[in-house]
């Protein structure tokens, strides 16, 4: 038998009997982030007055549509305390000097000096003369406070909130007025919303309930807003996707201190739960 041609037929038939090339790529990827479906964080002050610190984290577990109900689980026990809006400091627990008295509209006149304890009217001040027409008045400086936190989310959001007075003498909780809005985006000594959009389509006062306008109207809980979108617009931070909530409380209501009212004291503890509905 000839070799060569042996091992040649051996070739041959080992190239008729080899089977069609064939090629196969199977890929299935598969991310799932557990319980972060609906995330809210929300940040401020802590109990200690530190800020910034996040002290709410909730993620959407329930359905119910009131904080009460809603079954949502915050992870962090701690409670999120509001800062003086505008900055990081932490908001006082009370107000203890009072407001002052000026002098509103006058056609001349009016000038007040502190002489006494500082913030507060007392014997030792003292007004210059003042002229009076129609719309001169008496207003309590600092009769307004305003304070907020932070919110970020993946998701739309809800908050309830609830109002009780501590101290309560000549006036009540239905003397002081109450005003919710939202702003979008700022620098309070740590910049914010660079990366976040409103949490509601309407804007800045969009899903702000409208029956509320004393503290009154929440001595039972009740919703002060309602989102319809998630803060998070685009990649970022906690801080870049997060909004201020700004909350302005003020005796007397949108009309500010009246003499009719007297003089009093009144002060609340307002607790506000944020939800996914």
């Amino acid at each position: 038998m000839n070799f060569k041609k042996a091992l040649l037929a051996g070739a041959a038939l080992a190239v008729a009997t080899a089977a069609p090339a064939q090629a196969s790529i199977v890929d299935n990827p598969h991310f799932k982030v557990l319980g972060l479906l609906g995330l809210v964080i929300v940040w401020g002050a802590d109990a200690s007055d530190t800020a910034p610190v996040v002290s709410d984290f909730v993620i959407d577990t329930g359905t119910g549509t009131t904080a009460a109900a809603s079954g949502d689980a915050d992870l962090i026990s701690d409670d999120v305390h509001t800062v003086i809006t505008g900055s990081l400091s932490p908001t006082p627990d009370s107000l203890s000097d009072g407001s002052m008295l000026s002098v509103t509209d006058a056609t001349s006149g009016g000038a007040f000096t502190d002489g006494g304890t500082t913030g507060q009217l007392d014997a030792a001040d003292a007004f210059t003369a003042f002229g009076l027409d129609g719309t001169t008045d008496i207003a309590a400086d600092g009769a307004e406070m305003e304070s907020s936190f932070y919110v970020a989310s993946n998701t739309a959001f809800a908050i309830d909130a609830e109002a009780s007075a501590t101290t309560s003498d000549n006036f009540a909780l239905t003397d002081v007025g109450f005003d919710m809005a939202v702003t979008q985006s700022g620098d309070d000594g740590l910049a914010f919303g660079s990366a976040a959009q409103f949490p509601h389509s309407g804007g800045a006062g969009g899903g702000v309930s409208g029956s509320i306008s004393t503290l009154d109207d929440l001595s039972t809980a009740a919703n002060v807003f309602t989102g319809d979108q998630r803060t998070a617009a685009s990649t970022g931070s906690i801080a870049d996707q997060s909004v201020r909530f700004d909350v302005t409380y003020s005796l007397g209501g949108a009309a500010g201190y009246d003499l009719s009212m007297g003089a009093g004291e009144i002060e609340a503890d307002v607790t506000y739960t944020v939800f996914v509905p």
